[in-house]
């Protein structure tokens, strides 16, 4: 019997793929590097794993940075996909792999930094706690883990993301919602210690609808799309940082040091 947090990873990559250089999503691509921007720090040789690579743009990131990045995923489409987007950026991992955050297959405390985004929230009660388990056993002592998880009191965002779920533009399967204080406790109790928070994705954008299977829906001029992204740009990168707004953004980043 399968878990209720099993998704089609390799279905919904190859879904969105030929989508994630669009145009249309030009503005949540500028919001992403802003969050890399802002929450990030890399040294040049760091030893970076990004457990859960997805299509790889932070892999990317932090290549660029001159880090040493090993980069892995349950889904070997998402692989695929890290691979040639790591090539064409003329780039090079140390290693890109198909493998399970529940066995990294890695010396312990190896890692200086370890990226675990938009991962644990797919994963159940025993998963996430093996999960963590496994992320502090391959980083070295005073090492960095940076996660992402979505906000359980987003209700708004909720809301929209239910609508996806229900018109098929999402995998389905379980996603754990997480309240602050129940990500502060299970880093706690792994040996972990929170360092700072930056609150994601206060808004959507203005200029249309974005699916969750990477397509905008607007009926909107072209005249009036990149001043309201602009806009958008804007508020999102000012207004996260506000503290009484990070209950509303729809996830978050924690950073998070090894005792």
């Amino acid at each position: 019997m399968g878990n209720s947090y099993d998704k089609d990873w390799d279905g919904y990559a190859k879904l969105i793929s030929d989508r994630k250089d669009s145009s249309e999503w030009d503005v949540l691509r500028k919001a992403r590097e802003s969050h890399w921007r802002e929450f990030f720090s890399v040294n040049e040789d760091e030893k970076i794993l990004d457990a859960g690579c997805g299509h790889g743009e932070y892999t990317v990131f932090a290549l660029k940075d001159k880090a040493n990045v090993w980069a892995f995923d349950y889904s070997k489409e998402m692989v695929n996909y890290t691979v040639a987007v790591v090539q064409k950026n003329s780039l090079k991992a140390e290693k890109i792999s198909v493998d399970s955050i529940l066995d990294i297959p890695y010396e312990t405390e190896f890692f200086d930094q370890v990226y675990c985004l938009a991962v644990l929230d797919h994963l159940d009660d025993d998963g996430r706690m093996n999960a963590i388990k496994e992320l502090r056993r391959v980083l070295k002592k005073g090492g960095k883990l940076v996660i992402d998880v979505p906000n359980r009191f987003a209700i708004h965002w909720r809301t929209v993301f239910l609508m996806m779920r229900l018109l098929k533009l999402y995998p389905e399967g379980d996603i754990h919602f997480f309240s602050p204080l129940e990500i502060n406790r299970l880093l706690k109790k792994n040996g972990f210690k929170k360092a700072r928070s930056l609150g994601l994705t206060l808004l959507p954008p203005f200029s249309g609808i974005y699916t969750t299977d990477l397509r905008r829906l607007t009926f909107l001029p072209d005249f009036l799309i990149k001043p309201l992204d602009k806009l958008y740009l804007m508020i999102e990168t000012n207004f996260r940082r506000i503290s009484f707004l990070k209950p509303v953004c729809w996830h978050y980043f924690i950073e998070a040091i090894k005792k």
